[in-house]
C-alpha cells in the first residue's frame, strides 16, 4: 500500500527534457560526475561554529575526507561530533569557514538546495528515529517514497536493502515488536536504501550493549566495503579499540586525527589523545529518551502526527 500522498505527482518529463537540479546526485560505488571525480567527497575548511559567544564548538577545523573513507568521528560528551554531522546535512550551518561536499560549498547551499543535498546523504541516529507503529517496510520505504520511486522498484530496493542489515523477512512486522538492535538496523536500511554516497552515524551504538554495538559497527563496516564513505561518531573507545580505522578526535573545539587507529598514539605523548584503557560506560534501556548530543529535542512525528522527515531525508 502506499505510505503517503506527498502532494502531486510531477509530469512525466518528455524525452531529452533537461532537468536542472540545485544538487546533483553521487551514489555509492559509481564513477563521479567529470567535475567533482578528482575532489575529495567532504572538506571542512576553517570551519568554526558557537554555541556560546564565547566559547567555540568547533574552532578552524580543516579536514579532508577521500571518497570510500571509513572514519571514526570521537571525543569526549559534548566535545562536538553530533555538530561536525550536523553540519553536513545541515541542520546547522557554519559560523565561519566552508564545508565542501564533492566541490561544492553546502552552507551557501539555499534552503530549496538543502534537500537536494540530503538525498546523496543516509544518516543514522543514536536514537533510531523510526516510527514505532508502522512496519519495518515502510519504514524503510519513506526514503523512496519522497522521492517518487515507482513502487516496483520501492519493493525490491528496500526487500535488497532489509536483506543487506540481517532483517530479511521481518518487513511486514511492526517495528515496536523488534529489539533495540533490529530498530537500529532498520534505520541503517532506511539510510542505505537510497544508496548514499556519504553514510553519517551519529552515535548509532549509544543504546545498545556492547555485543550489538559491535555487531552494528560491522553492519557499517559491510556497507563501507560497498564503496559508500561512513563518518561513525562515537565516544565508545571499545569500538575504536576494535578497528584500525582513522580516527578524527575533538576535544576543546579543536580537531587531531590519527590515521591508523588507537595503535598510533598508544607511547606518544597526546595529552588529548582518547585513552582506550576506560571501561565502557552501561548501556541505557532503549526505552529511556535518548540524548543526542548539542542537538535540539527533535521527534520523528510532527504535528497531528504526520511524519516530518525533513531532518532525515530533505
Amino acid at each position: 500500500m502506499a505510505l503517503f500522498n506527498f502532494g502531486k505527482k510531477r509530469p512525466a518529463r518528455e524525452s531529452g527534457e533537461s532537468s536542472h537540479r540545485p544538487f546533483a546526485f553521487f551514489r555509492a560505488g559509481l564513477s563521479p560526475q567529470p567535475s567533482a571525480a578528482n575532489k575529495p567527497i567532504l572538506v571542512f575548511d576553517n570551519v568554526t561554529k558557537f554555541h556560546r559567544p564565547d566559547q567555540p564548538t568547533l574552532r578552524d577545523v580543516n579536514l579532508t575526507i577521500e571518497r570510500g573513507e571509513f572514519v571514526f568521528i570521537t571525543g569526549p560528551s559534548g566535545a562536538g561530533k553530533s555538530t561536525l554531522i550536523q553540519l553536513v546535512h545541515r541542520r546547522q550551518n557554519v559560523d565561519e569557514g566552508r564545508i565542501l561536499f564533492c566541490g561544492k560549498d553546502i552552507a551557501r547551499l539555499t534552503s530549496e538546495s538543502i534537500p537536494y543535498l540530503r538525498r546523496n546523504l543516509g544518516i543514522v541516529f543514536q536514537d533510531f528515529k523510526v516510527v514505532s507503529h508502522w512496519t519495518v517496510f515502510e519504514n524503510v520505504a519513506i526514503a523512496l517514497e519522497i522521492l517518487e520511486m515507482p513502487r516496483r522498484l520501492v519493493r525490491s530496493r528496500v526487500a535488497e536493502a532489509l536483506d543487506r542489515v540481517g532483517l530479511k523477512g521481518k518487513g511486514d512486522q511492526i517495528t515496536s515488536t523488534l529489539s533495540g538492535g533490529e530498530q537500529q538496523r532498520v534505520a541503517v536500511a532506511r539510510a542505505i536504501v537510497t544508496e548514499p554516497a556519504l553514510v553519517l552515524a551519529d552515535e548509532p551504538t549509544g543504546n545498545l550493549d556492547p555485543h550489538l554495538a559491535l555487531d552494528i559497527l560491522t553492519l557499517f563496516e559491510e556497507i563501507h566495503a560497498t564503496g559508500t564513505t561512513v563518518l561513525f561518531a562515537t565516544h565508545d573507545h571499545t569500538l575504536l579499540e576494535q578497528r584500525p580505522h582513522r580516527i578524527v578526535y575533538i576535544d576543546d573545539g579543536n580537531v587531531k586525527e590519527a590515521r591508523s587507529g588507537l595503535s598510533q598514539w598508544r607511547g606518544t605523548p597526546h595529552t588529548h589523545a582518547p585513552q582506550s584503557h576506560e571501561p565502557r560506560p552501561s548501556a541505557p534501556s532503549i526505552s529511556q529518551a535518548a540524548r543526542v548530543e548539542d542537538a535540539p529535542s527533535y521527534s520523528p512525528l510532527g504535528a497531528g502526527g504526520s511524519p516530518d522527515f525533513a531532518p532525515l531525508l530533505g
